[in-house]
C-alpha cells in the first residue's frame, strides 16, 4: 500500500511539474511572437508629393505617422499639414539648419518658438515635439522644451535600431531616442532612407537593412522616411511598403506607439548620447535626380 501511495504522489508531481513546465514554454513562445511596436515617421524639407502619397498608403491602412517639416514646406502646403493634423498624426517641429549641440539656450528657445508658433498656427494644436538636425539636442534643448510646453524632444539613436524614450529627472520633457544603424565604414545613422542613401547605400542596401532589423525583432522601433526619397522613388518605397505589410512588426500611430513603449527615467548625465555624424557631405551611389520616381506623382492634389 505504501509503495502505491508513494507512485501515486509521483505521479501527481510528474503531472504538476509537466503542467508547469508546459505552461513557461507557452508564455516563453508568447513572448516570442509579440510584435514588435512600431512607428513611421515622415520628415519633409521641400516638396509635398512624397508626404501625399505616404498619407495615401497610410489611410488604406487604417495607420497614421509621426510628421515633421520644415518651415518652407509648411508655409507652402498649409492645408495639407491642418489635414493631416486633424487625421492624427502629430506635427512635430523642425530646425534642419543646424544640430543643437553646444548651442545656446537663448537661440535654441528662439528657434523652438518659431516652429511652435508656425506649427500651431496651421494646425490648431499644441506642438507636442521638436527635433533639430540629425535629431541633435543637449540640456539647452530640454530647458527651452521645458519653459515652452513640448512634451518630447527627437534624440539620436543610442541604442542600435531598439528605439527608447529617456525621462530625465531634472526635465519635465522627455527623449525619443530613435533607431539607429550602421552601414559600411561610414558610421551609425537613423534607421531612415535619407541616412542610409547619403552614407552610399542602395535601395537594394536599404531593403536588406530593413529586413535584417525587423527580423532581429527589437521591442520598439522607429522607421524613418524623408518623403521625397521613400514616398516618391519606387523602389526605395517598395521597402516601406514590404515593411508595412510584416506580421512581426504592429505599426501603430504616435500616441499608442508611447504608451507601449520602455521608459527609462534616469538623472540627465547618465542618459546615452550620441554624437557621431560621419556623412554631413552626402556620398550617394545614386543622386537623388537619377533615381526612379513613382508614376503619377505631379497630377496635383487629386483626394
Amino acid at each position: 500500500m505504501c509503495h502505491i501511495a508513494r507512485s501515486f504522489r509521483l505521479h501527481r508531481w510528474c503531472i504538476g511539474v509537466g503542467a508547469i513546465l508546459i505552461a513557461m514554454m507557452f508564455t516563453a513562445a508568447g513572448r516570442a511572437q509579440t510584435p514588435t511596436n512600431g512607428l513611421i515617421m515622415l520628415i519633409e524639407f521641400e516638396k509635398i508629393e512624397g508626404i501625399r502619397h505616404w498619407e495615401v498608403e497610410l489611410d488604406q491602412r487604417g495607420l497614421t505617422a509621426l510628421v515633421q517639416a520644415q518651415f518652407n514646406v509648411l508655409n507652402e502646403y498649409p492645408k495639407d499639414f491642418e489635414r493631416l493634423a486633424t487625421k492624427g498624426y502629430p506635427i512635430a517641429g523642425l530646425y534642419a539648419e543646424k544640430p543643437f549641440w553646444d548651442v545656446s539656450y537663448d537661440e535654441q528657445y528662439a528657434r523652438m518658438r518659431e516652429a511652435k508658433e508656425a506649427v500651431e498656427k496651421i494646425t490648431h494644436k499644441p506642438m507636442r515635439l521638436f527635433g533639430s538636425r540629425y535629431f541633435a539636442y543637449d540640456e539647452n534643448t530640454l530647458r527651452a522644451a521645458d519653459a515652452l510646453s513640448i512634451e518630447y524632444v527627437l534624440g539620436r539613436g543610442t541604442a542600435g535600431a531598439l528605439a527608447t524614450i529617456y525621462a530625465p529627472r531634472e526635465y519635465k520633457a522627455k527623449i525619443i531616442s530613435v533607431s539607429n544603424v550602421p552601414f559600411a565604414e561610414m558610421g551609425t545613422g537613423s534607421f531612415c532612407d535619407y541616412s542610409l542613401w547619403a552614407r552610399g547605400s542602395t535601395d537594394k542596401d536599404f531593403a536588406a537593412m530593413v529586413d535584417k532589423v525587423i527580423a532581429s525583432r527589437p521591442s520598439d522601433l522607429i522607421l524613418v522616411s524623408h518623403a521625397y526619397i521613400g514616398g516618391m522613388a519606387a523602389q526605395w518605397w517598395r521597402t516601406y511598403e514590404n515593411a508595412l505589410a510584416r506580421s512581426e512588426v504592429k505599426w501603430r500611430g504616435f500616441d499608442e506607439w508611447v504608451r507601449t513603449v520602455k521608459v527609462s527615467e534616469l538623472p540627465y548625465a547618465e542618459i546615452p548620447v550620441n554624437r557621431e555624424v560621419k556623412y554631413d557631405v552626402p556620398r550617394p551611389a545614386v543622386p537623388l535626380d537619377k533615381l526612379e520616381l513613382l508614376p503619377n506623382l505631379f497630377r496635383g492634389d487629386s483626394r
